[in-house]
């Protein structure tokens, strides 16, 4: 189900795009990874954005529709904040889920599909998840899915010191895993792939102690790999049981891609047995204690209330934008007519800018049961024509 409906990068870069545009979306982001699927929409009256995600991935949403998990507001908030800092993820405190995170906010910021309310919620979500990270111990294994991959093959196989293991991909799973495993002692072959328009191989930063292979060549020496790790972003199968099942390789196979990058046969070949992403975490391998939980939660509660009071402003920024472009006014005026014919237009939007400025930082100064009383007298000011006689002005 997760492979039905997961998106690589390329694929969440063009359906945000095309929602924002066809929708009329103010902010669009999809985050990917191998255990989520979701889409964050602001400004989206009317919008099914489970149908979205069937219908770009061609299946009925009716087929789906129990996956569905909907969440708005503060319940969104609190569960972006949970899952930044790994506290929603199989292996609890698991690394990973920062920087996807962080990689989602940004294709969407590429495509020209974030808003103010994205960027802030995420960039809040991030730094909350960074704040944990650096402050809290979250599990006292090792919190991530390359860890866990080489748990699993000392369970296996026992010391890997002088094992022959096979890692296909070189992204960042796949040099995690290569890091961990070389200083297990294990002699370690990496794939590389070469740029998709041209022949020469891709700038790549290749993990020390490894060596290095070009993709097309993985299936040279499978027979003598005792632990093979596939990790790609690929939609298509890196290992299929047709191209393998003649030369009788033996050992243990870990595909940690989603969607899978091993075909599920390949796993029923004899001398093979194949573990997935679902292998690598769980309530079986849960150590995290329940005081560094609590912990974690009141760091994100701090930031879940900035948050917060940072929605709750929003309500005075057509005020502010008003009282901004009344003060350039007057300010214009008073610098005098030639200067104006002259540096008007940037004058005016400079004082403008100026003046949001001042208006927008009595968030973080003035309580926020005095922003009602502060805005009615500032927007009472603004309409006086004090340059003249001192009157209000009309509205």
């Amino acid at each position: 189900q997760r492979e039905t409906l997961a998106f690589t990068k390329h694929q969440a870069a063009a359906a945000v795009k095309q929602w924002t545009e066809m929708y009329r979306l103010s902010g669009c982001l999809l985050l990917s990874t191998c255990n989520r699927t979701e889409l964050w929409i602001s400004g989206s009256a009317g919008v099914d954005a489970f149908s979205l995600i069937c219908e770009s991935k061609g299946v009925e949403p009716k087929q789906y529709r129990e996956l569905e998990i909907h969440r708005q507001g503060e319940e969104a908030v609190e569960h972006l904040m949970l899952m930044t800092c790994g506290l929603k993820s199989r292996i609890r405190g698991e690394d990973q889920i920062l920087s996807q995170v962080r990689e989602a906010l940004e294709t969407a910021r590429t495509c020209g599909c974030t808003d103010r309310v994205i960027e802030k919620v995420f960039q809040m979500a991030i730094a909350a998840g960074k704040k944990v990270k650096t402050k809290v111990r979250l599990q006292k294994a090792e919190p991530s899915a390359a860890g866990n991959a080489v748990l699993l093959l000392k369970e296996k196989l026992g010391e890997l010191k002088d094992v022959p293991c096979l890692i296909i991909g070189n992204g960042q799973m796949g040099k995690l895993t290569a890091n961990k495993l070389t200083a297990a002692g294990a002699h370690v072959t990496m794939t590389l792939r070469k740029k998709m328009h041209g022949n020469s191989p891709q700038e790549s930063v290749i993990p020390a102690g490894c060596r290095m292979i070009q993709y097309e060549d993985r299936f040279k020496e499978l027979e003598s790999y005792k632990a093979v790790i596939s990790a790609t972003l690929s939609p298509h199968f890196t290992i299929t049981a047709d191209v393998v099942s003649d030369m009788r390789p033996e050992g243990i196979w870990i595909d940690m891609a989603v969607p899978r990058d091993i075909e599920p046969a390949a796993g029923k070949l004899p001398g093979v047995t194949l573990y997935d992403m679902d292998d690598l975490g769980g309530p079986e391998r849960e150590t995290g204690c329940s005081e560094s939980v609590i912990e974690a939660e009141q760091i994100l509660e701090s930031y879940k209330k900035e948050l917060e009071r940072w929605f709750a402003f929003r309500r005075y920024a057509e005020s502010i934008r008003k009282l901004a472009e009344k003060t350039a006014e007057d300010a214009c005026k008073r610098i005098g007519k030639s200067l104006i014919e002259k540096e008007g237009a940037n004058t005016q939007g400079a004082v403008c800018r100026a003046v949001e400025k001042l208006l927008f930082g009595l968030r973080d100064t003035l309580p926020e049961e005095s922003w009602e009383d502060c805005f009615a007298a500032l927007e009472s000011s603004a309409l006086r024509d004090t340059l003249k006689t001192g009157e209000r002005k009309k509205r």
